[in-house]
């Protein structure tokens, strides 16, 4: 068997199940990527996580939500044992740039003389390490890349979307913009509703998605295009409510100009703000502060009126100790959207102001 290049839907039944190997950092910040597949992934079983320091612990439990049924175990033949076909590595998407580092490409070496398919999800490929591609080939496992390169296509002007576009955006990474919009597409579909999920991150992509933009694959000039793209095929296919998982912030000095393609790109009618509360600092950049929700919001709605998109805020979606009033001063839900009927009460205020409902379909 040759060494796959990282075509996840081609190969996703073929991985099952998985065990997530987190390097005795489970719970910890960096993760979400382990975190994400654990508590939200739909697209393969997750068989067991691999973390001695949590060996015998409950996954769930470790992650603060409860009892999951995934065990922790402390070894890749323990992993194998509980089933496991594959193990996802490089939780961290941090852990590698442009070559993949030693400590990872041991565990990758680790993981395929115990015949398990590799799946990793940074920026750094396992299919450009020629070593690795010839232990899988051996050994007719697969590994796969999960950040593939995007496609090439230009925004059109006169391209037309028959749905309801709903953006998960933030004040920064990591503040819920993919949980949030994964729960309010599974509220949909749980009402009869023809949703659709559009990943745009690497997480997302192997949670399971109805279409997948990777935009930090893809050169700058045609991530809109693409996206654009994606939104409208989807819309196409019959769906009427289209959600598309959001990227960091617009005023993300690293990752805004991301953030501002995938807005001009989904051309949302509406968007719910994603918002840690008691964040001051970005997420893996302490030295970059994060500015008030008001004026990431005031951002998006400039930027969206001088382009001539909608993006009507919908509700924001928070967690976090700090007070917060925002949902006051613009007359939409503020919600965890973690808790029990969350994601329902963003659904009715996206309906709503979109002038949608659930009889009313186009």
């Amino acid at each position: 068997m040759e060494a796959s290049t990282g075509n996840i839907a081609a190969t996703s039944s073929a991985l099952d199940p998985v065990a997530v190997w987190t390097d005795g950092r489970l719970g910890l910040p960096g993760t979400k990527t382990a975190s994400g597949l654990i508590l939200t992934g739909t697209r393969w079983t997750v068989a067991c996580v691999v973390d001695a320091r949590h060996a015998s612990a409950d996954a769930g439990v470790v992650l603060g939500v409860g009892p999951l049924g995934v065990p922790v175990v402390p070894d890749l033949a323990a992993a194998r044992r509980a089933g496991a076909r594959s193990v996802v590595i490089g939780v961290n998407s941090m852990d590698a740039h442009t070559v993949v580092p030693a400590r990872l490409k041991a565990v990758a070496v680790d993981v395929v003389r115990h015949g398990l398919n590799v799946i990793c999800s940074t920026h750094a490929r396992l299919n450009d390490d020629p070593d690795l591609v010839g232990l899988a080939a051996a050994a007719g496992v697969v590994l796969v890349d999960v950040r593939g390169d995007g496609p090439r296509e230009t925004l059109s002007p006169d391209l037309s979307v028959d749905a309801t576009v709903l953006l998960t955006t933030g004040t920064d990474c990591a503040v819920g913009k993919m949980t949030t919009a994964l729960a309010v597409h599974r509220e949909a579909l749980s009402r009869g509703m023809r949703s659709a999920f559009l990943a745009t991150g690497q997480i997302a992509a192997m949670c399971g998605a109805d279409a997948v933009v990777q935009v930090d694959r893809i050169f700058a000039d045609f991530i809109t295009g693409a996206v654009q793209r994606a939104v409208h095929r989807l819309a196409d296919a019959g769906h009427e409510l289209v959600v598309v998982e959001g990227q960091a912030a617009t005023l993300h000095r690293v990752y805004g100009g991301n953030s501002v393609n995938l807005l001009y790109g989904a051309a949302p009618d509406a968007i719910i703000m994603c918002h840690d509360t008691d964040r001051q600092v970005r997420a893996m950049f302490p030295g970059l502060p994060v500015p008030p929700v008001t004026d990431e919001l005031q951002t998006i709605a400039d930027l969206s009126r001088r382009v001539g998109i909608a993006a009507t805020l919908a509700g924001f979606s928070v967690f976090g100790g700090s007070p917060f009033h925002e949902g006051d001063r613009h007359r939409v839900p503020v919600v965890d959207t973690r808790a029990t009927g969350a994601a329902a009460i963003l659904l009715d205020s996206v309906l709503r102001l979109t002038r949608r409902t659930e009889r009313d379909r186009r």
